[in-house]
Protein backbone atom coordinates (compact mmCIF):
# COMPACT_ATOMS: atom_id res chain seq x y z
CA UNK A 1 0.00 0.00 0.00
CA UNK A 2 1.32 3.43 -0.96
CA UNK A 3 0.48 6.10 1.62
CA UNK A 4 1.44 9.10 -0.55
CA UNK A 5 -1.31 11.70 -0.85
CA UNK A 6 -2.09 13.73 -3.99
CA UNK A 7 -0.10 16.73 -2.70
CA UNK A 8 3.02 14.58 -2.37
CA UNK A 9 2.91 14.33 1.43
CA UNK A 10 2.53 11.02 3.25
CA UNK A 11 -0.50 10.10 5.37
CA UNK A 12 0.91 10.87 8.81
CA UNK A 13 1.19 8.57 11.82
CA UNK A 14 -1.35 5.85 12.53
CA UNK A 15 1.20 3.07 12.09
CA UNK A 16 -1.12 0.43 13.56
CA UNK A 17 -3.92 1.36 11.16
CA UNK A 18 -1.51 1.32 8.22
CA UNK A 19 -0.21 -2.10 9.22
CA UNK A 20 -3.75 -3.49 9.48
CA UNK A 21 -4.73 -2.17 6.08
CA UNK A 22 -1.46 -3.05 4.36
CA UNK A 23 -1.66 -6.66 5.52
CA UNK A 24 -5.03 -7.01 3.81
CA UNK A 25 -4.55 -4.86 0.72
CA UNK A 26 -1.07 -6.09 -0.16
CA UNK A 27 -2.39 -9.65 0.03
CA UNK A 28 -5.17 -8.75 -2.41
CA UNK A 29 -7.82 -9.19 0.28
CA UNK A 30 -9.57 -5.81 0.27
CA UNK A 31 -12.40 -6.19 2.85
CA UNK A 32 -15.88 -5.74 1.44
CA UNK A 33 -16.58 -3.12 4.16
CA UNK A 34 -13.98 -1.05 6.04
CA UNK A 35 -14.90 1.24 8.92
CA UNK A 36 -12.46 4.08 9.62
CA UNK A 37 -13.13 5.45 13.09
CA UNK A 38 -11.55 8.43 14.76
CA UNK A 39 -12.15 12.01 15.86
CA UNK A 40 -12.99 14.71 13.36
CA UNK A 41 -9.77 15.90 11.72
CA UNK A 42 -7.96 12.58 12.17
CA UNK A 43 -7.87 11.96 8.41
CA UNK A 44 -10.83 9.57 8.07
CA UNK A 45 -12.04 11.02 4.77
CA UNK A 46 -8.52 11.52 3.42
CA UNK A 47 -7.69 7.87 4.12
CA UNK A 48 -11.03 6.71 2.69
CA UNK A 49 -10.25 8.46 -0.59
CA UNK A 50 -6.73 7.01 -0.61
CA UNK A 51 -8.12 3.49 -0.12
CA UNK A 52 -10.71 4.06 -2.84
CA UNK A 53 -7.94 5.09 -5.23
CA UNK A 54 -6.00 1.96 -4.29
CA UNK A 55 -9.04 -0.18 -5.07
CA UNK A 56 -9.36 1.15 -8.63
CA UNK A 57 -5.62 1.71 -9.33
CA UNK A 58 -4.31 -0.02 -12.46
CA UNK A 59 -0.81 -0.62 -11.08
CA UNK A 60 0.20 -4.12 -10.14
CA UNK A 61 1.57 -3.21 -6.71
CA UNK A 62 2.27 -0.31 -4.38
CA UNK A 63 -1.18 1.09 -4.99
CA UNK A 64 -2.40 3.74 -5.44
CA UNK A 65 0.39 4.64 -7.83
CA UNK A 66 -0.92 8.17 -8.31
CA UNK A 67 -0.03 8.33 -11.99
CA UNK A 68 -2.29 5.88 -13.83
CA UNK A 69 -5.51 7.23 -15.41
CA UNK A 70 -7.61 5.60 -12.68
CA UNK A 71 -5.61 7.25 -9.88
CA UNK A 72 -5.71 10.64 -11.56
CA UNK A 73 -9.49 10.39 -11.87
CA UNK A 74 -9.84 9.16 -8.29
CA UNK A 75 -7.72 11.96 -6.82
CA UNK A 76 -9.61 14.58 -8.85
CA UNK A 77 -12.91 13.03 -7.63
CA UNK A 78 -13.97 12.17 -11.19
CA UNK A 79 -13.75 8.38 -11.19
CA UNK A 80 -17.11 6.89 -12.29
CA UNK A 81 -16.71 3.89 -10.00
CA UNK A 82 -16.12 5.86 -6.78
CA UNK A 83 -19.17 7.33 -5.08
CA UNK A 84 -18.99 9.44 -1.94
CA UNK A 85 -22.12 10.14 0.09
CA UNK A 86 -23.06 11.28 3.59
CA UNK A 87 -25.59 13.11 5.67
CA UNK A 88 -25.77 16.76 6.61
CA UNK A 89 -23.18 16.61 9.38
CA UNK A 90 -25.69 16.64 12.21
CA UNK A 91 -27.03 13.78 14.32
CA UNK A 92 -29.68 11.73 12.51
CA UNK A 93 -29.08 13.66 9.26
CA UNK A 94 -28.10 10.55 7.25
CA UNK A 95 -31.57 9.31 6.28
CA UNK A 96 -32.96 6.00 5.11
CA UNK A 97 -33.87 7.41 1.67
CA UNK A 98 -30.18 7.91 0.91
CA UNK A 99 -29.42 4.30 1.87
CA UNK A 100 -32.32 3.00 -0.19
CA UNK A 101 -30.93 4.78 -3.25
CA UNK A 102 -27.53 3.31 -2.44
CA UNK A 103 -28.94 -0.21 -2.26
CA UNK A 104 -30.28 0.17 -5.80
CA UNK A 105 -27.01 1.64 -7.04
CA UNK A 106 -24.70 -1.12 -5.74
CA UNK A 107 -26.08 -3.65 -8.20
CA UNK A 108 -24.95 -1.58 -11.19
CA UNK A 109 -21.73 -3.04 -12.60
CA UNK A 110 -18.49 -0.98 -12.63
CA UNK A 111 -17.79 1.31 -15.59
CA UNK A 112 -14.00 1.02 -15.74
CA UNK A 113 -12.50 -0.56 -12.63
CA UNK A 114 -12.84 -4.15 -11.39
CA UNK A 115 -14.87 -2.84 -8.43
CA UNK A 116 -17.17 -0.02 -7.40
CA UNK A 117 -16.29 1.82 -4.20
CA UNK A 118 -18.84 3.58 -2.01
CA UNK A 119 -17.50 5.97 0.62
CA UNK A 120 -20.11 6.57 3.33
CA UNK A 121 -19.03 9.56 5.43
CA UNK A 122 -19.99 10.13 9.07
CA UNK A 123 -22.22 7.09 9.43
CA UNK A 124 -22.61 7.94 13.12
CA UNK A 125 -25.23 10.38 11.82
CA UNK A 126 -27.32 7.58 10.31
CA UNK A 127 -30.75 7.06 11.78
CA UNK A 128 -31.41 3.61 13.19
CA UNK A 129 -33.69 2.92 10.23
CA UNK A 130 -30.91 3.89 7.81
CA UNK A 131 -28.43 1.60 9.58
CA UNK A 132 -30.86 -1.31 9.41
CA UNK A 133 -31.38 -0.63 5.72
CA UNK A 134 -27.62 -0.54 5.13
CA UNK A 135 -27.27 -3.81 7.03
CA UNK A 136 -29.20 -5.64 4.33
CA UNK A 137 -26.59 -4.86 1.69
CA UNK A 138 -23.64 -5.29 4.07
CA UNK A 139 -24.77 -8.85 4.82
CA UNK A 140 -24.72 -9.96 1.17
CA UNK A 141 -22.88 -7.35 -0.90
CA UNK A 142 -22.37 -7.84 -4.64
CA UNK A 143 -18.90 -9.20 -5.40
CA UNK A 144 -17.92 -6.06 -7.31
CA UNK A 145 -18.67 -3.63 -4.43
CA UNK A 146 -16.45 -2.26 -1.67
CA UNK A 147 -17.71 -0.05 1.14
CA UNK A 148 -15.56 2.41 3.11
CA UNK A 149 -17.40 3.89 6.10
CA UNK A 150 -16.20 6.67 8.40
CA UNK A 151 -17.37 7.52 11.90
CA UNK A 152 -16.18 8.95 15.20
CA UNK A 153 -16.65 5.80 17.30
CA UNK A 154 -17.86 2.35 16.29
CA UNK A 155 -19.91 2.30 19.50
CA UNK A 156 -22.18 4.86 17.80
CA UNK A 157 -23.33 2.18 15.35
CA UNK A 158 -25.67 -0.75 15.80
CA UNK A 159 -23.91 -3.93 16.88
CA UNK A 160 -25.27 -5.69 13.80
CA UNK A 161 -23.53 -3.13 11.57
CA UNK A 162 -20.28 -3.21 13.58
CA UNK A 163 -20.07 -6.98 13.23
CA UNK A 164 -20.04 -6.75 9.43
CA UNK A 165 -17.24 -4.25 8.92
CA UNK A 166 -13.45 -4.36 9.23
CA UNK A 167 -12.87 -1.61 11.82
CA UNK A 168 -9.66 0.43 11.68
CA UNK A 169 -9.13 3.04 14.43
CA UNK A 170 -7.40 6.34 13.66
CA UNK A 171 -6.11 8.89 16.14
CA UNK A 172 -3.78 11.79 16.67
CA UNK A 173 -0.19 11.50 15.53
CA UNK A 174 2.97 12.30 17.49
CA UNK A 175 3.68 15.95 18.19
CA UNK A 176 6.70 15.84 15.87
CA UNK A 177 4.68 14.41 12.97
CA UNK A 178 1.83 16.84 13.56
CA UNK A 179 4.15 19.85 13.64
CA UNK A 180 5.85 18.71 10.41
CA UNK A 181 2.50 18.60 8.60
CA UNK A 182 1.33 21.88 10.14
CA UNK A 183 4.59 23.54 9.11
CA UNK A 184 3.96 22.47 5.52
CA UNK A 185 0.30 23.55 5.50
CA UNK A 186 0.71 26.78 7.50
CA UNK A 187 4.20 28.11 6.72
CA UNK A 188 3.38 31.60 8.03
CA UNK A 189 2.80 30.37 11.60
CA UNK A 190 5.49 30.42 14.27
CA UNK A 191 7.03 27.21 15.55
CA UNK A 192 5.62 27.93 19.01
CA UNK A 193 2.08 28.25 17.64
CA UNK A 194 2.39 25.04 15.64
CA UNK A 195 3.76 23.09 18.59
CA UNK A 196 1.15 24.39 21.00
CA UNK A 197 -1.72 23.76 18.56
CA UNK A 198 -0.49 20.21 17.88
CA UNK A 199 -0.45 19.58 21.63
CA UNK A 200 -3.84 21.17 22.35
CA UNK A 201 -5.54 19.07 19.69
CA UNK A 202 -3.74 15.88 20.67
CA UNK A 203 -1.97 15.45 17.35
CA UNK A 204 -5.25 15.52 15.40
CA UNK A 205 -3.93 17.46 12.43
CA UNK A 206 -7.23 18.53 10.88
CA UNK A 207 -8.47 20.04 14.13
CA UNK A 208 -5.17 21.87 14.69
CA UNK A 209 -5.27 23.33 11.16
CA UNK A 210 -8.86 24.48 11.62
CA UNK A 211 -8.07 25.94 15.05
CA UNK A 212 -5.15 27.98 13.73
CA UNK A 213 -7.09 29.06 10.64
CA UNK A 214 -10.46 30.04 12.11
CA UNK A 215 -9.26 31.85 15.22
CA UNK A 216 -10.43 29.25 17.73
CA UNK A 217 -6.80 28.61 18.77
CA UNK A 218 -6.49 32.11 20.23
CA UNK A 219 -9.98 31.94 21.73
CA UNK A 220 -9.14 28.69 23.52
CA UNK A 221 -5.90 30.15 24.88
CA UNK A 222 -7.95 33.04 26.26
CA UNK A 223 -10.59 30.72 27.70
CA UNK A 224 -8.24 28.31 29.45
CA UNK A 225 -6.91 30.59 32.25
CA UNK A 226 -10.47 31.64 33.12
CA UNK A 227 -11.62 28.04 33.47
CA UNK A 228 -8.51 26.97 35.39
CA UNK A 229 -8.82 29.85 37.85
CA UNK A 230 -12.54 29.23 38.33
CA UNK A 231 -11.88 25.68 39.55
CA UNK A 232 -10.88 27.11 42.94
CA UNK A 233 -13.30 30.07 42.98
CA UNK A 234 -15.54 30.58 46.07
CA UNK A 235 -18.65 29.26 44.27
CA UNK A 236 -19.40 27.03 41.30
CA UNK A 237 -21.04 29.93 39.47
CA UNK A 238 -17.67 31.26 38.28
CA UNK A 239 -16.80 27.92 36.70
CA UNK A 240 -20.23 27.65 35.07
CA UNK A 241 -19.78 31.13 33.59
CA UNK A 242 -16.23 30.36 32.45
CA UNK A 243 -17.35 27.23 30.59
CA UNK A 244 -20.52 28.84 29.18
CA UNK A 245 -18.91 29.70 25.80
CA UNK A 246 -18.42 25.97 25.22
CA UNK A 247 -22.20 25.44 25.23
CA UNK A 248 -22.26 26.47 21.56
CA UNK A 249 -18.72 25.35 20.78
CA UNK A 250 -18.82 21.60 21.20
CA UNK A 251 -15.95 21.09 18.77
CA UNK A 252 -13.58 22.98 21.10
CA UNK A 253 -14.13 20.92 24.22
CA UNK A 254 -11.46 18.35 23.39
CA UNK A 255 -8.78 21.06 22.99
CA UNK A 256 -9.94 22.77 26.19
CA UNK A 257 -9.62 19.52 28.14
CA UNK A 258 -6.14 18.96 26.70
CA UNK A 259 -5.18 22.52 27.64
CA UNK A 260 -6.46 22.09 31.18
CA UNK A 261 -4.42 18.90 31.52
CA UNK A 262 -1.29 20.83 30.51
CA UNK A 263 -2.10 23.57 33.02
CA UNK A 264 -2.55 20.98 35.81
CA UNK A 265 0.69 19.23 34.92
CA UNK A 266 2.50 22.56 34.96
CA UNK A 267 0.93 23.29 38.36
CA UNK A 268 2.35 20.05 39.76
CA UNK A 269 5.79 20.90 38.39
CA UNK A 270 5.53 24.43 39.74
CA UNK A 271 4.52 23.21 43.19
CA UNK A 272 7.57 21.03 43.65
CA UNK A 273 10.20 22.51 41.38
CA UNK A 274 9.35 26.22 41.34
CA UNK A 275 9.51 26.15 37.54
CA UNK A 276 10.19 29.57 36.08
CA UNK A 277 9.03 28.76 32.56
CA UNK A 278 5.58 27.24 32.19
CA UNK A 279 3.55 26.51 29.10
CA UNK A 280 -0.11 27.06 28.28
CA UNK A 281 -1.24 29.45 31.04
CA UNK A 282 1.66 30.14 33.44
CA UNK A 283 -0.18 32.35 35.92
CA UNK A 284 -3.14 29.94 36.15
CA UNK A 285 -0.72 27.08 36.83
CA UNK A 286 1.01 29.04 39.58
CA UNK A 287 -2.33 29.96 41.15
CA UNK A 288 -3.45 26.33 41.21
CA UNK A 289 -0.07 25.30 42.64
CA UNK A 290 -0.45 27.80 45.48
CA UNK A 291 -4.13 27.00 46.14
CA UNK A 292 -4.37 23.21 45.87
CA UNK A 293 -2.48 20.43 47.58
CA UNK A 294 -0.59 17.81 45.63
CA UNK A 295 -3.39 15.33 46.28
CA UNK A 296 -6.02 17.78 45.01
CA UNK A 297 -4.01 18.58 41.89
CA UNK A 298 -3.68 14.88 41.11
CA UNK A 299 -7.41 14.38 41.74
CA UNK A 300 -8.32 17.17 39.31
CA UNK A 301 -5.89 15.71 36.78
CA UNK A 302 -7.53 12.28 37.01
CA UNK A 303 -10.99 13.82 36.62
CA UNK A 304 -9.90 15.55 33.40
CA UNK A 305 -8.46 12.31 32.04
CA UNK A 306 -11.68 10.45 32.89
CA UNK A 307 -13.83 13.14 31.29
CA UNK A 308 -11.76 13.04 28.12
CA UNK A 309 -12.58 9.36 27.76
CA UNK A 310 -16.26 9.89 28.69
CA UNK A 311 -16.80 12.32 25.79
CA UNK A 312 -16.86 9.42 23.31
CA UNK A 313 -19.94 7.78 24.79
CA UNK A 314 -22.61 10.00 23.23
CA UNK A 315 -23.20 11.96 26.44
CA UNK A 316 -25.48 14.98 26.13
CA UNK A 317 -23.24 18.03 25.65
CA UNK A 318 -24.95 20.27 28.21
CA UNK A 319 -24.92 17.44 30.73
CA UNK A 320 -21.23 16.90 30.04
CA UNK A 321 -20.38 20.54 30.79
CA UNK A 322 -22.39 20.43 34.01
CA UNK A 323 -20.61 17.22 35.02
CA UNK A 324 -17.27 18.81 34.14
CA UNK A 325 -17.87 21.73 36.50
CA UNK A 326 -19.20 19.60 39.35
CA UNK A 327 -16.44 17.00 39.23
CA UNK A 328 -13.61 19.51 38.90
CA UNK A 329 -14.90 21.42 41.92
CA UNK A 330 -15.32 18.25 43.96
CA UNK A 331 -11.80 17.06 43.12
CA UNK A 332 -10.44 20.45 44.16
CA UNK A 333 -12.23 20.16 47.51
CA UNK A 334 -14.66 22.97 46.76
Amino acid sequence: MNWTLPDGSVFAGNSAAKALLSSRLDAGAFPHAILLEGPAGSGRKTLARLLAAAAVCQAGSDRPCGVCPACRKAFSKNHPDITEIGGGGEARSFHIDVVRDLRDEVYVMPNEAPVRVFILCDVQNMTEQAQNSLLKVLEEPPAHVRFILTCEQRSQLLETVRSRVYAVPLGGVSAEEAVAVLRQRLPDRSEDELTRAATLWGGVIGQAINGLSDGSYQEILTLLPNIASAITAPTELQLLLATAPLEKQKDRVSAVLSGLLLILRDALVCRFESAGSLGTAPEASRTLARTLTRRQLLAVLRVLEDLQAARFFNMNHTLFLTLLCARLRRAAGR
